[in-house]
């Protein structure tokens, strides 16, 4: 049981993870990634006080090199749920459930869109995750959509344990599916159909008749990890203290919109760890 549980390991994260740290809290920071790829990509940062004429990778390292002093738990998963419960949450992994009395979103921004149908079969057909449900289809003919290299590992798992695998990729494949059963399709999904569940995905080409939708990004869309999380736009609606709509959940970062500025970002980390600290002290004694 972690008291704050930091979901992205950008500045604002990592930010957050300082100064929950320096509050004597049990921190777990989930980074599926190399700390913030974006800023990494920067040449020049000018703008960020005290540290002129910095590249992103510099000032990237000197975040998490202050972040890792503090010896928070890094956890290199990406999350994909997180469900609301007595005493905290729980939050998924693609192999591990943890649980967090309080929740940081440091997530960014999602350039990801959600296909048609796809939230309505959310748990009825449509997952994130091949080694949580992929033994649910057991024996079943799957489609697999993905916009990241990486996971043909999850596919081809996939391909271990269901009838047929209709993977769809959105991007250059440079290497062949190395099990049979895989069928690789160069239309591109433009919707998830069914009923009470999914029967089948809509493409720009063939209509394909599968009994499950597995969709692998390299971020997904905010409202999928919670759904009742409250919106503006396509940004998380946080108060003056970082809160969101759901008790004990807060948000920092370019993910509550903009303008998208690292000396914001950080601030805000700062402001939603002292937010966690807060309601850590008034509902956990």
């Amino acid at each position: 049981m972690f008291d704050v549980a930091i979901i992205g390991g950008g500045p604002a994260g990592l930010s957050a993870a300082v100064t929950a740290s320096v509050r004597n809290k049990k921190v777990a920071i989930f980074d599926s990634s190399n700390f913030s790829p974006h800023l990494r990509k920067a040449w020049m940062v000018h703008n960020y006080l005290g540290l002129a004429n910095i590249t992103g990778e510099e000032l990237m390292n000197k975040f998490v090199e202050h972040a890792m002093s503090f010896k928070p738990e890094v956890i290199k998963s990406k999350v994909i749920g997180i469900t609301e419960g007595e005493g905290g949450f729980t939050i998924g992994t693609a192999g591990e459930i943890y649980q967090a009395k309080t929740i940081i979103l440091s997530v960014g921004t999602s350039h990801s869109e959600t296909m048609n149908g796809e939230r309505d079969f959310l748990g009825k057909g449509v997952s994130y995750c091949a080694t949580c449900d992929g033994y649910f289809y057991k024996g079943k003919v799957v489609a697999a959509v993905s916009t990241i290299p990486s996971a043909l590992e999850e596919v081809e798992y996939l391909a271990e344990i269901c009838s047929e695998v209709k993977f769809l990729p959105l991007y250059k494949l440079t290497e062949a599916p190395k099990h049979s059963n895989i069928t690789v399709i160069s239309d591109k999904p433009t919707g998830i159909t069914g009923t009470d569940r999914v029967t089948g995905l809509s493409t720009t080409g063939e209509y394909q008749p599968v009994q499950g939708v597995f969709i692998f990004r390299e971020t997904d869309p905010i409202e999928n990890l919670l759904p009742d999380l409250q919106l503006r736009g396509k940004s998380i609606l946080v108060d003056e203290q970082m809160s969101t709509n759901i008790a004990g959940l807060f948000a920092a970062g370019d993910c509550t919109g903009q303008p998208y500025q690292i000396s914001r970002a950080t601030g805000q980390g700062l402001v939603a760890a002292i937010g966690a600290v807060s309601y850590l002290a008034k509902n956990f004694k």
